[in-house]
């Protein structure tokens, strides 16, 4: 049997349930089932269910339906404040959910949630290489900034050793010499 597309998809759901008008709940409950057939990442936004369900013309009440958070809300919760980062410390942090929300996806076949994750480190190193070059901070807090520039390139590189390859970072006389215990947390 051929797979179907999301609309139709969309559309057997409807069916299948014995769906009358289309509400909030009914939207999320057509979600779940496009979740169990293709995976997290192929969810739909709620307007883009509606506009199928409308081109067939069934009911929908969009005066709940858009209100709704977008799919693409959860994701964007999900990465919040993970782009910006002013110590050495808030990057590792930083970078240890975005590798663990990375793995889950990727394990789940997300290919939107791989893409979030993917897009903030990318974000990370680039405002990271805009703080290195800022002259309103310190050289030290240029220097931080250059370092979590270098990971957030390793990371998107190599994800899957980029763990190992940071520990043995910060173990280099290098390293201790330029961010010490002392310093550090300050950068």
């Amino acid at each position: 049997m051929k797979k179907l597309s999301r609309q139709e998809m969309v559309l057997e759901i409807y069916d299948r349930e014995a769906m009358g008008e289309v509400t909030a709940r009914e939207i999320e409950i057509i979600n779940r089932g496009l979740a169990e057939e293709y995976g997290e990442g192929g969810r739909l936004s709620p307007a883009q269910i509606a506009r199928i369900l409308i081109d067939e013309d069934l009911p929908v009440r969009f005066d709940e339906i858009f209100r709704m958070p977008s799919h693409n809300e959860a994701y964007e919760t999900a990465f919040e404040g993970l782009s910006v980062n002013r110590t050495l410390e808030q990057a590792e942090r930083s970078l240890t959910v975005i590798d663990r929300l990375f793995r889950t996806f990727s394990e789940q076949n997300d290919k939107t949630g791989v893409r979030y994750a993917r897009q903030t480190a990318i974000r990370a190193r680039e405002n990271a290489a805009e703080l290195a070059a800022s002259e309103s901070l310190s050289r030290i807090e240029r220097l931080g900034q250059r370092e979590i520039e270098e990971w957030f390139r390793i990371w998107l590189q190599t994800p899957e050793i980029f763990f190992i390859w940071l520990e043995a970072r910060k173990a280099t006389a290098d390293y201790k010499g330029k961010f010490g215990p002392d310093i550090a947390g300050k950068v």
